[in-house]
Protein backbone atom coordinates (compact mmCIF):
# COMPACT_ATOMS: atom_id res chain seq x y z
CA UNK A 1 0.00 0.00 0.00
CA UNK A 2 1.38 3.41 -0.99
CA UNK A 3 2.12 5.77 1.87
CA UNK A 4 -0.08 8.87 1.30
CA UNK A 5 2.56 11.05 2.98
CA UNK A 6 5.17 10.44 0.28
CA UNK A 7 5.61 13.66 -1.72
CA UNK A 8 3.79 15.73 0.88
CA UNK A 9 5.13 19.24 1.52
CA UNK A 10 5.31 20.41 5.14
CA UNK A 11 5.63 24.07 6.18
CA UNK A 12 6.27 25.00 2.52
CA UNK A 13 9.80 23.58 2.68
CA UNK A 14 10.05 19.92 3.78
CA UNK A 15 9.06 17.35 1.14
CA UNK A 16 8.63 13.81 2.43
CA UNK A 17 10.47 11.24 0.31
CA UNK A 18 10.52 7.86 2.08
CA UNK A 19 9.48 6.20 5.33
CA UNK A 20 12.71 5.07 7.01
CA UNK A 21 11.66 4.23 10.57
CA UNK A 22 8.70 3.45 12.75
CA UNK A 23 8.48 3.12 16.53
CA UNK A 24 6.06 3.30 19.43
CA UNK A 25 6.24 7.10 19.57
CA UNK A 26 6.32 8.02 15.91
CA UNK A 27 7.36 7.63 12.29
CA UNK A 28 10.52 8.97 10.67
CA UNK A 29 10.75 10.03 7.02
CA UNK A 30 13.66 10.93 4.82
CA UNK A 31 12.79 14.33 3.42
CA UNK A 32 14.24 17.18 1.38
CA UNK A 33 14.47 20.83 2.33
CA UNK A 34 13.23 22.17 -0.99
CA UNK A 35 14.63 25.68 -0.50
CA UNK A 36 18.13 24.51 0.42
CA UNK A 37 18.01 21.28 -1.62
CA UNK A 38 19.34 19.43 1.42
CA UNK A 39 18.41 16.08 2.98
CA UNK A 40 16.70 16.09 6.39
CA UNK A 41 14.72 13.63 8.51
CA UNK A 42 11.21 14.34 9.77
CA UNK A 43 9.69 12.62 12.81
CA UNK A 44 5.91 12.65 13.38
CA UNK A 45 4.19 11.85 16.65
CA UNK A 46 2.05 8.74 16.17
CA UNK A 47 -1.52 9.90 15.53
CA UNK A 48 -3.01 7.36 17.94
CA UNK A 49 -1.00 8.89 20.79
CA UNK A 50 -2.00 12.50 20.27
CA UNK A 51 -3.25 14.07 23.47
CA UNK A 52 -2.05 17.00 25.52
CA UNK A 53 0.37 14.93 27.59
CA UNK A 54 1.96 13.25 24.57
CA UNK A 55 2.19 16.54 22.67
CA UNK A 56 4.09 17.99 25.63
CA UNK A 57 6.39 14.94 25.78
CA UNK A 58 7.04 15.10 22.03
CA UNK A 59 7.88 18.81 22.22
CA UNK A 60 10.19 18.08 25.16
CA UNK A 61 11.97 15.47 23.05
CA UNK A 62 12.46 18.01 20.25
CA UNK A 63 13.65 20.76 22.61
CA UNK A 64 15.99 18.41 24.45
CA UNK A 65 17.59 17.11 21.26
CA UNK A 66 17.91 20.64 19.87
CA UNK A 67 19.75 21.86 22.97
CA UNK A 68 21.77 18.70 23.55
CA UNK A 69 22.79 18.56 19.90
CA UNK A 70 24.44 21.93 20.43
CA UNK A 71 26.42 20.50 23.36
CA UNK A 72 27.48 17.17 21.90
CA UNK A 73 28.13 15.95 18.37
CA UNK A 74 27.15 12.49 19.63
CA UNK A 75 23.45 13.37 19.95
CA UNK A 76 21.23 13.67 16.88
CA UNK A 77 20.70 17.34 15.98
CA UNK A 78 17.15 18.71 15.81
CA UNK A 79 16.70 21.63 13.40
CA UNK A 80 13.02 22.61 13.52
CA UNK A 81 9.62 21.90 15.12
CA UNK A 82 6.14 22.52 13.74
CA UNK A 83 2.60 21.17 13.44
CA UNK A 84 1.24 19.88 10.13
CA UNK A 85 -1.96 21.07 8.46
CA UNK A 86 -3.78 18.08 9.96
CA UNK A 87 -2.58 18.99 13.47
CA UNK A 88 0.16 16.34 13.77
CA UNK A 89 3.30 17.56 15.61
CA UNK A 90 6.61 16.88 13.89
CA UNK A 91 10.23 17.88 14.20
CA UNK A 92 13.06 18.00 11.70
CA UNK A 93 16.47 16.44 12.28
CA UNK A 94 19.76 16.14 10.49
CA UNK A 95 19.58 13.21 8.07
CA UNK A 96 22.09 10.54 9.04
CA UNK A 97 23.13 7.64 6.83
CA UNK A 98 24.65 4.77 8.72
CA UNK A 99 23.98 1.54 10.57
CA UNK A 100 22.67 1.25 14.06
CA UNK A 101 24.78 -0.78 16.46
CA UNK A 102 22.39 -3.74 16.46
CA UNK A 103 22.92 -4.15 12.70
CA UNK A 104 26.66 -3.48 12.91
CA UNK A 105 27.17 -6.15 15.58
CA UNK A 106 25.49 -8.75 13.37
CA UNK A 107 27.68 -7.87 10.38
CA UNK A 108 31.10 -7.27 11.89
CA UNK A 109 33.45 -8.19 14.70
CA UNK A 110 34.50 -4.91 16.32
CA UNK A 111 38.20 -4.73 17.30
CA UNK A 112 38.97 -3.44 20.79
CA UNK A 113 40.41 -0.02 19.74
CA UNK A 114 37.33 0.70 17.63
CA UNK A 115 35.05 -0.45 20.46
CA UNK A 116 36.78 1.86 22.93
CA UNK A 117 36.44 4.83 20.56
CA UNK A 118 32.73 4.13 20.04
CA UNK A 119 32.14 3.65 23.78
CA UNK A 120 33.89 6.96 24.52
CA UNK A 121 31.60 8.77 22.08
CA UNK A 122 28.45 7.26 23.60
CA UNK A 123 29.67 8.24 27.06
CA UNK A 124 30.33 11.77 25.81
CA UNK A 125 26.76 12.09 24.52
CA UNK A 126 25.28 10.68 27.72
CA UNK A 127 27.41 13.01 29.81
CA UNK A 128 25.94 15.99 27.94
CA UNK A 129 22.42 14.72 28.68
CA UNK A 130 23.14 13.95 32.33
CA UNK A 131 24.69 17.39 32.86
CA UNK A 132 21.28 18.66 31.82
CA UNK A 133 19.63 21.74 30.44
CA UNK A 134 18.92 25.02 32.20
CA UNK A 135 15.16 25.57 32.43
CA UNK A 136 13.72 28.53 34.32
CA UNK A 137 17.08 29.08 35.95
CA UNK A 138 17.43 25.46 37.14
CA UNK A 139 19.70 22.77 35.77
CA UNK A 140 17.57 19.75 34.86
CA UNK A 141 19.45 16.52 34.05
CA UNK A 142 18.04 14.35 31.27
CA UNK A 143 17.93 10.56 31.49
CA UNK A 144 17.51 8.82 28.14
CA UNK A 145 15.90 5.64 29.59
CA UNK A 146 16.21 3.60 26.39
CA UNK A 147 19.91 3.14 25.63
CA UNK A 148 20.20 0.05 23.43
CA UNK A 149 22.05 -0.88 20.21
CA UNK A 150 19.22 0.17 17.88
CA UNK A 151 19.29 3.70 19.36
CA UNK A 152 23.00 4.12 18.67
CA UNK A 153 23.65 5.05 15.04
CA UNK A 154 27.15 4.68 13.59
CA UNK A 155 27.81 7.11 10.72
CA UNK A 156 30.87 7.94 8.66
CA UNK A 157 31.63 11.64 9.03
CA UNK A 158 33.92 12.92 6.22
CA UNK A 159 35.64 15.30 8.64
CA UNK A 160 35.60 13.43 11.97
CA UNK A 161 35.60 9.82 10.79
CA UNK A 162 33.34 7.24 12.40
CA UNK A 163 30.84 8.92 14.72
CA UNK A 164 28.22 7.43 17.05
CA UNK A 165 24.96 9.35 17.45
CA UNK A 166 22.46 8.74 20.27
CA UNK A 167 18.92 8.63 18.86
CA UNK A 168 15.36 8.64 20.18
CA UNK A 169 14.85 10.70 23.30
CA UNK A 170 11.12 9.90 23.03
CA UNK A 171 10.87 8.50 26.57
CA UNK A 172 13.62 10.64 28.09
CA UNK A 173 13.01 11.92 31.60
CA UNK A 174 13.65 15.54 32.52
CA UNK A 175 14.55 15.64 36.20
CA UNK A 176 13.04 18.65 37.93
CA UNK A 177 12.67 19.30 41.64
CA UNK A 178 8.90 19.64 41.45
CA UNK A 179 8.32 16.64 39.23
CA UNK A 180 7.99 13.06 40.45
CA UNK A 181 9.35 10.10 38.54
CA UNK A 182 7.11 7.88 36.49
CA UNK A 183 5.55 5.06 38.49
CA UNK A 184 5.39 2.61 35.61
CA UNK A 185 7.98 0.92 33.41
CA UNK A 186 9.17 2.63 30.25
CA UNK A 187 12.11 1.35 28.23
CA UNK A 188 13.39 -1.88 26.72
CA UNK A 189 13.38 -4.74 29.22
CA UNK A 190 16.63 -6.39 28.17
CA UNK A 191 18.62 -3.17 28.64
CA UNK A 192 16.82 -1.64 31.63
CA UNK A 193 18.22 -1.25 35.13
CA UNK A 194 16.47 -3.01 38.05
CA UNK A 195 15.15 0.28 39.44
CA UNK A 196 13.78 1.21 36.02
CA UNK A 197 11.94 -2.12 35.71
CA UNK A 198 10.44 -1.56 39.16
CA UNK A 199 9.25 1.97 38.32
CA UNK A 200 11.46 3.53 40.99
CA UNK A 201 13.08 6.96 40.95
CA UNK A 202 15.86 7.13 38.38
CA UNK A 203 19.24 8.79 38.21
CA UNK A 204 21.83 8.90 35.47
CA UNK A 205 23.04 5.52 36.74
CA UNK A 206 20.09 3.89 34.93
CA UNK A 207 21.55 4.96 31.57
CA UNK A 208 25.02 3.86 32.64
CA UNK A 209 23.64 0.43 33.52
CA UNK A 210 21.99 0.19 30.09
CA UNK A 211 25.24 1.20 28.41
CA UNK A 212 27.01 -1.55 30.35
CA UNK A 213 24.55 -4.10 28.94
CA UNK A 214 25.18 -2.76 25.43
Amino acid sequence: MTDPNIGRLLSDRYQLMELVGRGAMGRVYRARHVLLDAPVAVKFLTQALINEQMRDRFMLEARACFSLGQKSRNIVQVLDYDISDDEIPFYVMEFLEGRDLSVLLKQEIIPLPRFLTMAHQICSGLQAAHQGLTIDGKVCPIIHRDIKPSNLLVVQDPERGETVKILDFGIAKLLQDDQGQTSHFMGTLAYSSPEQMEGKELTSQADIYSLGIV
